[in-house]
């Protein structure tokens, strides 16, 4: 991946993890009782059982807008981000894969709690099954975001898996707040639609009152919007927010501004090989272009272009990956 450390700042704020992928069977996703393609929050010990089981696999700086944050570097765009590791091995994996791209990244560490980490089990039809242990990256406090963030920046992109930490909402909150004093954009992703789910009527609050982007799967906007359709979705999104997207996998994507709604096919793939990172991707490409004033629908063929590149091999970036235990 190409760095480029000019134009626009884009401030990614979310929970910083290092996935762990491997290949396996629908019989083991279904064996630990997880819903095939979705997420799900674990503890340490079903961590550690999990990770026993599926083996080291491929050891890769992950999280939802991390990866965006990762895909922005080779963008024209100059990359930050901010979230809590631990002072550990996979901290370090995770720490010197954002050096290597530049990615301005200052949050102090945490000093006793292990690095957050992603088991990513993926079966042979391309689809994951996440299995997400937080571990540092929810002690992310609002401190942190007055400590790290940068003052100037044009655009701070925020993780609805935030909501899910103890102090999520007061991070959203001051992350929103210095965007808005820098004069800055405020985009956000629901995340996930259990994450949703889980936090509904903060989420709507905060795109009511602070959101300018929203990007967001169909699964994840018709939870957030309460509707049955993407299309229903995406104009419930735009009566609260200047740009919204709606990606719908193999079916393209919706997206929509004051100047009109458009809907872009997907490109054609041979074969999916993994859809680990697709919409991280997408995100990555639609707020670069957004970032640096380019149409929404040139945005949405940017984000359509990096979509397409993701699933095509193993993992959420085509990054050196690390591979040993974890």
């Amino acid at each position: 991946m190409t760095v480029v450390s000019k134009g626009p700042v884009v401030v990614g704020v979310g929970n910083p993890l290092v996935d762990v992928l491997a290949q396996t069977g629908p019989e083991a996703v279904a064996r630990h009782g997880l819903t095939a393609g979705g997420m799900h929050l674990i503890e340490a010990e079903a961590a550690a059982g999990l990770y026993k089981e599926i083996g080291p696999g491929v050891r890769q700086a992950g999280g939802s807008v991390a990866n965006t944050v990762a895909h922005l570097a080779g963008e024209p765009v100059a990359a930050r981000f901010v979230g809590k590791l631990g002072t550990d091995d996979l901290g370090d994996v995770f720490a010197g894969e954002f050096e290597a791209l530049d990615i301005g990244f200052e949050t102090p560490r945490h000093a006793t709690v292990g690095t957050g980490r992603c088991m990513v089990m993926i079966t042979p039809d391309g689809e994951r099954t996440m299995s997400t242990f937080l571990g540092a990256a929810q002690h992310l406090g609002p401190e942190d975001v007055v400590q790290s963030m940068p003052e100037s920046c044009d655009m701070v992109f925020i993780e609805g898996y935030l909501w899910d930490s103890p102090e999520g909402a007061a991070v959203v909150a001051e992350a929103a707040a210095r965007a808005r004093k820098a004069g800055a954009q405020v985009a956000m992703t629901p995340s996930d639609a259990g994450c949703v789910e889980r936090n509904a009527a903060a989420m709507r609050d905060f795109i009511a009152e602070s959101c300018d982007v929203i990007v967001g799967n169909a699964d994840e906007m018709c939870a957030l919007a309460d509707v049955e359709s993407a299309q229903a979705a995406l104009r419930w999104a735009r009566g609260h927010v200047g740009t919204a997207a709606v990606t719908l996998s193999e079916n393209g994507c919706l997206v929509s501004d004051m100047v009109g709604t458009a809907a872009l096919p997907a490109e054609p793939i041979a074969d999916v090989v993994d859809t680990t990172g697709a919409g991280d991707a997408y995100a990555a490409g639609l707020l670069g272009e957004l970032a640096n004033g380019s149409s929404v629908a040139r945005a949405a063929e940017r984000a359509t272009e990096l979509g397409a590149r993701v699933v095509q091999h193993t993992g959420a970036r085509q990054a050196a990956p690390d591979r040993g235990a974890a």
